[in-house]
């Protein structure tokens, strides 16, 4: 469970940063929601790929080495 956690709380903290960036450049709202988003997506893919394959190879190992 510590590892989810811990990839959950880097996303939402890209994330954060990345929508407090957009307010302090003037994009606000539902559209500043969004684009935030879409770039912290873009931003966790490379950023956060050791936390996502510990999570998936611990996923992995609980289903007894099968991968999906």
């Amino acid at each position: 469970m510590g590892l989810n956690l811990r990839y959950f709380a880097l996303r939402a903290a890209m994330f954060g940063a990345v929508l407090g960036v957009l307010f302090l450049a003037g994009v606000g709202g539902v559209l500043g929601f969004a684009l935030a988003a879409v770039i912290s997506g873009l931003l966790s893919y490379p950023l956060a790929l050791r936390q996502r394959r510990a999570v998936l190879d611990n996923v992995a190992a609980r289903r007894g080495g099968r991968p999906w």
